[in-house]
């Protein structure tokens, strides 16, 4: 009880909010940010604020399940995101390699926004029919800032496990139909979204080890540096 009413004393809520109020200005500024991109959003697409606000199987009345793959599909991207931008941030603050950092940190960024893709049909419905150009030059700019990024960081990918990371390109490609069919999947009308949903889950894998084997490497390094540390 001693514990909990030191905790809500009022110097420790003081100090609390010492410590905190970068974050809560954070918390404010992304808060009304977000309900701001609502209510512009309701009304450029001249719709009611609510329809943006609810779930939309709520909205236009369909089973919740109704399009899981794609859900699961954006939920692993950015779960994935999460766990290179937040293993990149561990890695700054211990001072690992800043090759190693861009690594994860720009891999982060790139899932975020193919997660945010999927989420919104950007590239395949929205932005094409907003901006009024043909869908085929969102896969060329996504072709080209993938070569980029192969280019840059292949030396990094090669440190890990990068069979992980070549099956999930593989599958990504098979999803484009380009060259095989799933029978069975296909009298479906989901090869694509299969093998795409494969391709994600081996690309989640991928960074999620990377991310861990690099932390735990460098726990490790500084374990061995305080055991190491002279005594006062």
């Amino acid at each position: 009880m001693s514990t909990l009413k030191s905790r809500l004393s009022l110097s420790a809520i003081i100090r609390q909010l010492s410590e905190t109020w970068k974050a809560i200005l954070l918390g404010v500024a992304v808060s009304w940010g977000g309900a701001g991109v609502i209510v512009l959003v309701a009304a450029l697409a001249d719709t009611t604020l609510w329809s943006l606000a609810k779930d939309p199987a709520e909205v236009q009345r369909f089973p919740p399940y109704i399009g899981m793959l794609s859900n699961w599909d954006v939920v692993l991207w950015i779960s994935t995101a999460a766990i290179c931008l937040f293993g990149a941030v561990i890695l700054k603050r211990g001072n690992a390699p800043v090759s190693t950092i861009r690594f994860l940190a720009v891999s982060g960024i790139f899932s975020l926004i193919l997660g945010i893709d999927d989420l919104y049909m950007l590239h395949d419905f929205l932005l094409p029919r907003t901006l009024h150009v043909p869908e085929m030059l969102f896969y060329l700019l996504y072709l080209i800032s993938f070569g980029v990024y192969l280019i840059y960081f292949t030396p990094q990918i090669l440190k890990y496990d990068f069979l992980l990371f070549i099956v999930a390109i593989v599958f990504f490609v098979f999803s484009r139909k380009f060259f095989i069919r799933i029978p069975y999947f296909h009298n479906f009308n989901t090869t694509g979204d299969m093998l795409k949903y494969f391709g994600i889950v081996f690309w989640l894998i991928f960074f999620y080890r990377t991310a861990l084997r690099e932390v735990i490497a460098l726990f490790a390094v500084q374990k061995r540096s305080q055991v190491n540390m002279p005594d006062a």
